[in-house]
């Protein structure tokens, strides 16, 4: 065989040892081997240059007593990718051969020695400490202490999907304060990626992603979130977290997408008992890629489920177009999520944050198409399944002027005091927009708007339990709205809502 070049993922130190007696040139290099509890995992690259190699090559896997554990035979090219040896015990010494044919003689031409992981709880006290769960990513972790991260420029470990937490995060009620981002990545996050991970009981405390001040730049396809930018599992759980005095701020002239979300920029998994306070989202695209930003989590995957999340969030979006000519823009902005798809579960959730939204596509001369598209709402941007239980208590305001350049554009604005444009065609049930906000949209001629206290637009008219409490407001260039046709008003909240959580919420 020839050289063989493979690419894997990347955690743990290799160790390579030449082949006995040295009656082979041949070798085999152990690449990006990951360690954990019970498991290992890796590629080979094997080095052939004179073509010993006459016969078969197989893995093993010993025991300290030199006893086989496993093997895997190599019989192509493809064999020495993703080699996997699961069912092993925890903290144990294990060693991984390769033997090779060369002639009539079977030669170890490669040695990789390691020792499982513990399954032990690891209890963290630093940041040394906290940045060191990259070697145990699927280990079971506590907070100490409350960790500060003060004249850190933090850059999330758990950065790809090759590196992605996997274990049980136990904040103890503890906090990760103080943590600064110098720069906006692919996953941006304090946990960056995260696969099927536990993370719970947690204080997130002043979180930086830029500031109000100084915000950061990027240019490339991006999620942010506080606690993650990416979780992509069902199995992953977030469970007792807050969120303070964080700040989330940047520019992207990112053709492709920027999902952002006070919690995660994308989120698969489970969410509960999830309060965020006196954060903020200020972010400012000069380009026309899809951008979805909400005051917990953008998009929500079909498993996904969302309960007893209050977000206070403030939400302030631009565009400053710089290069939009003949492109199609697409916003979605929802005080709790941006996008909720069909399959997934939203209840007992309250956004009272505001959200301010300001369009200027400067759309360049000689634009001959275009679709621009704005959903937003006080709790979901973009509603693809119902939801239960929830309120807005905040104010929307929504300001855009057209320019000389798009009048071959289509512009379509759907804005709802509770959701943007609702396409389900299952009934929400218990959802209100409280007295104290005002919804105020300031729009061009040219825009297809629809809009409402309650619902922007309802594709399919399915009828919902859904109301205002209080004083109506909505007012469409300087215009007032009130008092709006089919909205039902709720008088008594206590007797409106059946869910124990939502009315705690009311008296606290």
């Amino acid at each position: 065989m020839k050289k063989i070049k493979v690419l894997f993922i990347a955690i743990a130190v290799l160790l390579v040892l030449a082949a006995c007696g040295s009656k082979t040139t041949a070798t085999a290099e152990f690449i990006d081997v990951v360690v954990d509890q019970t498991s290992i995992s890796f590629n080979v690259e094997i080095t052939d240059l004179d073509n010993e190699i006459t016969g078969s090559t197989v893995v093993y896997l010993y025991n300290t007593d030199g006893n086989i554990r496993n093997q895997k035979t190599i019989e192509t090219e493809d064999d020495l990718l993703d080699i996997y040896f699961y069912g092993l015990e925890t903290e144990t010494d294990f060693t991984v051969k390769v033997i090779a044919t060369v002639d009539r003689d079977a030669l170890e031409i490669g040695v990789y020695e390691f020792k499982t992981l513990t399954s032990e709880v690891i209890v963290i006290n630093t940041v040394e400490e906290f940045n060191a769960m990259i070697d145990n990513r699927n280990g079971n972790f506590e907070l100490g202490q409350d960790i500060d991260f003060t004249d850190v420029e933090y850059i999330s470990v758990f950065n790809t999907s090759s590196l992605a937490f996997g274990g049980v995060f136990d904040g103890n009620g503890f906090a990760l304060k103080n943590i600064n981002f110098e720069r906006i990545s692919m996953y941006t996050g304090v946990f960056g990626y995260v696969s099927s991970g536990i993370i719970k009981d947690t204080t997130f405390e002043n979180v930086t992603i830029g500031t109000l001040a100084e915000p950061l730049t990027t240019t490339t396809s991006t999620r942010v979130g506080i606690v993650a930018g990416y979780v992509t599992s069902q199995t992953a759980e977030f469970e007792n977290i807050v969120i303070k005095d964080s700040t989330i701020a940047f520019s992207t002239s990112s053709t492709i997408q920027a999902y952002i979300g006070a919690v995660a920029g994308e989120f698969k998994g489970t969410m509960s008992g999830v309060e965020i306070t006196n954060t903020n989202i200020s972010v400012t695209s000069t380009s026309f890629g899809t951008m979805k930003i909400g005051g917990s989590v953008a998009l929500i995957g079909a498993d996904a489920d969302i309960s007893e999340v209050i977000s206070d969030a403030n939400i302030d979006f631009s565009i400053a177009g710089t290069n939009i000519r003949d492109d199609d823009s697409s916003t979605m902005i929802g005080g709790i999520v941006a996008q909720h798809v069909t399959g997934a579960n939203i209840s007992d959730v309250i956004y009272t944050g505001d959200i301010n939204v300001s369009l200027d596509y400067n759309t360049l001369p000689d634009t001959d198409r275009g679709i621009y598209t704005l959903f937003v709402g006080g709790l979901i941007g973009k509603a693809n399944d119902s939801i239960s239980n929830a309120y807005f208590s905040g104010s929307i305001y929504v300001d855009h002027e057209k320019n000389e350049n798009e009048a071959d554009v289509r512009k379509q604005f759907r804005i709802g005091g509770l959701i943007g444009f609702y396409e389900s065609n299952k009934p929400s049930n218990q959802i209100a927009r409280l007295d104290g906000g005002e919804i105020v949209l300031t729009i061009s001629d040219d825009v297809l708007l629809d809009a409402s206290q309650i619902f922007g637009f309802n594709r399919f008219g399915v009828a919902s339990d859904k109301g205002v409490n209080g004083t109506e407001n909505l007012s469409i260039n300087g215009v007032t709205q009130v008092p709006e046709v089919g909205i039902n008003k709720i008088d008594d909240l206590e007797a409106y809502f059946t869910s124990q959580w939502i009315l705690d919420s009311l008296t606290d």
